[in-house]
C-alpha cells in the first residue's frame, strides 16, 4: 500500500551553518514518503545552495516564521504536515512514528519530544536550562502550559481548516495554533521519537534573541488575552530551582544558568515596554 506523503516545512534565513545537518537528518528517516519544502527569507550566505543539494523545494519570500509556514503548507503536497526549525536535528523514526499515531490513534496532531544540546560553555547552559524547564512543566502542571513544546506534525486539514498560523505572531504562534486545534477537538498523541534542538553558543546571541522574541510578547497577549509574564517568570525561578537541586555537574554550569535567568529576566523587563508602547505588526 502507499504510504501517505509528509510535507516538511523548513523556514531559513541566513541558515547555512546548520540547515545542511537537519536536511541530513530528514533524509536519513525511515519513513520513504515525504518531501521538502524551504520557504527562505531572503538569506545573504549559502542557505539556498545547501537546500538545493538535498533537493528540497525552494521559494524566497519575505515573511516571518508563521507566514513561511503558511506559504509551505500552501505549495506543499503532503497529507500530513511536519514544521522544524533550521537548526533541529530528527531523530530516524520521527516522520514514521508520527504518521503511525494519526493511521492508529486518530490524531490530528502529533507532540514531538524536543531534547536541546549545546557546544560551548553558553551553548551548554542554555540546554540544560531549557531541558529543565521543560522537565518543570512536567513537575508543575497545576500552574497550566507555558507555551513550550507544542505540537509539530498536523494533519493537513486540520491545520487549514482553523485557518493556520496567526501571521501576525512573531513569538508563540506555535502555541496560538494548539489552542486553536484544541478548540476545534483535534485530538492530539504524544511520540516517543525526539526532535534535537541545537542552542546559541553566545552569550550575545541568546541576549539579541530574547531581545528581539520580548518585545513581541505583547502582541501575543492583545491577541489571546493571556496575561503569561507572570507565569513565565515563576516558571523560571522553577527551573533555577530544579537545576541548583538536581543537576551533576559543575557549580560553572549552576551560575551559567542563573546569569541566564537574569538575562532573560532583564530582556523581558526592557523589551516589554517598548512592545506596549509601540505596538508591531508583522505580517
Amino acid at each position: 500500500m502507499e504510504k501517505p506523503e509528509v510535507s516538511i516545512i523548513v523556514p531559513t534565513y541566513n541558515s547555512g551553518e546548520t540547515l545542511a545537518e537537519s536536511l541530513k537528518s530528514i533524509k536519513g528517516q525511515t519513513y520513504p514518503s515525504y518531501e521538502v519544502v524551504v520557504v527562505d527569507n531572503f538569506s545573504s550566505d549559502d542557505t539556498l545552495k545547501k537546500a538545493k543539494e538535498f533537493k528540497a523545494k525552494t521559494m524566497q519570500q519575505k515573511c516571518n516564521a508563521a507566514l513561511a509556514r503558511n506559504i509551505g503548507v500552501t505549495n506543499s503536497v503532503g497529507r500530513y504536515i511536519l514544521f522544524i526549525d533550521s537548526d533541529q536535528i530528527l531523530s530516524p523514526t520521527v516522520v514514521e512514528e508520527c504518521v503511525e499515531k494519526c493511521l492508529n490513534e486518530k490524531a490530528g496532531m502529533v507532540r514531538i519530544p524536543e531534547i536541546f544540546i549545546g557546544k560551548g560553555f553558553w551553548g551548554s547552559c542554555s540546554a540544560v536550562w531549557k531541558n529543565y524547564y521543560q522537565k518543570v512543566e512536567q513537575l508543575y502542571t497545576a500552574y497550566g502550559n507555558i507555551l513550550s513544546g507544542e505540537p509539530r506534525f498536523f494533519v493537513r486539514e486540520q491545520i487549514t481548516r482553523v485557518g493556520m498560523l496567526d501571521t501576525a505572531l512573531i513569538w508563540g504562534e506555535d502555541y496560538d495554533l494548539y489552542e486553536k486545534l484544541k478548540k476545534a477537538n483535534v485530538k492530539e498523541a504524544v511520540c516517543k521519537s525526539s526532535v534535537y534542538h541545537y542552542e546559541l553558543t553566545s552569550l550575545k546571541g541568546i541576549l539579541v534573541k530574547n531581545l528581539y522574541y520580548g518585545k513581541y510578547i505583547p502582541i501575543f497577549m492583545k491577541h489571546t488575552q493571556k496575561q503569561i509574564f507572570p507565569l513565565m517568570l515563576r516558571h523560571a525561578l522553577l527551573t533555577l530551582k530544579e537545576i541548583s537541586r538536581n543537576f551533576k555537574s559543575s557549580p560553572a554550569t549552576i551560575v551559567g544558568c542563573a546569569i541566564l535567568l537574569c538575562l532573560k529576566t532583564y530582556t523581558l523587563i526592557v523589551s516589554l515596554p517598548v512592545g506596549l508602547l509601540f505596538p508591531i505588526d508583522e505580517r
